[in-house]
């Protein structure tokens, strides 16, 4: 793939994560899945933005809402019930729950506090890390969640991630063509 059609598939992947966004009537629901906090979890520690914050990990209180990842073929067939339990979760608004393993201390924090949040902040700890709900297959050992980080203004990274339950644990698989980046 070109460079212009690499660019042109993450400007119109973003625009229809911008356009997902769920109605403001719809009530809020508390998200309360043990296994997606162990993804996040293990997500949070690998976030470019997580060892560099001196202090309180942010993380957005409502879940993201995202369109259809972009997947490679084999990943698309593979994780396609993950794809559909997630398209199905984003029919509501979740608010996620203290129920992250971190080894940091962390902060959910809703709308009132990010617009406080500088559009350029001066640093790394200004940051808040913000991500979907997690689509799983039937038997829960395939996962599918939209995370990233944004730091003000346009300034972010937001991707999805495949993971696999390999004897016991999640483990992060390949599968995933595209990202946002600003």
């Amino acid at each position: 793939m070109s460079l212009k059609a690499s660019a042109t598939l993450i400007f119109v992947f973003s625009l229809c994560v911008v356009s997902a966004k769920p109605q403001d009537s719809i009530p809020s629901e508390p998200y309360n899945v043990a296994e997606a906090y162990k993804i996040y979890s293990l997500l949070l520690q690998h976030e470019p933005s997580y060892p560099f914050g001196k202090d309180t990990v942010m993380i957005r209180q409502e879940a993201l809402v995202a369109s259809t990842p972009c997947l490679t073929t084999p990943a698309e067939k593979k994780f396609a019930d993950a794809v559909v339990a997630l398209n199905r979760l984003q029919r509501k608004r979740w608010l996620l729950q203290p129920r992250f393993q971190i080894d940091r201390p962390y902060k959910l924090i809703g709308p009132e506090v990010i617009k406080t949040l500088p559009s350029r902040p001066e640093s790394v700890t200004a940051s808040y890390v913000e991500m979907s709900t997690v689509g799983f297959n039937r038997d829960k050992t395939r996962a599918l969640v939209f995370m990233g980080k944004s730091c003000g203004g346009l300034c972010g990274h937001w991707t999805y991630h495949l993971l696999e339950k390999v004897q016991g644990k999640w483990k992060e698989v390949p599968g995933v063509n595209c990202s946002i980046a600003s």
